[in-house]
């Protein structure tokens, strides 16, 4: 089965899900910007179906970043925080983050 990882923050829906092709896995994606700011009724379906969401740190509001922070750690899902702004990698370092969660 394909893992899924939720990319939140940045602007390149296409290259994401092409790099995660060919890293043989699912990609969803949120540009991170909401109005009225950041609803979890905008995120949660999102993490509610990753594996793992990694959220681009210079492409997210500090409330952005805390709600999904939140919303993961309730529904127990993997969360990584990515300095870049490349899909190459926020996708590897999703994946990185997975394979830890998996040797815990």
């Amino acid at each position: 089965m394909k893992m899924t990882i939720t990319i939140i923050g940045g602007s390149q829906t296409a290259t994401y899900e092409k790099v995660g092709q060919k890293f043989g896995c699912n990609v969803l994606f949120h540009n991170g910007k909401t109005r009225n700011g950041a609803t979890k009724k905008e995120f949660k379906p999102l993490v509610q179906k990753a594996d793992c969401v990694v959220v681009l740190l210079g492409a997210c509001s500090h409330i952005t970043m805390e709600t999904v922070k939140a919303l993961c750690k309730h529904h127990h899902v993997n969360i990584a925080f990515h300095r870049g702004m490349g899909a190459t990698g926020a996708i590897t370092c999703g994946l990185q983050s997975l394979e830890v969660a998996d040797v815990l």
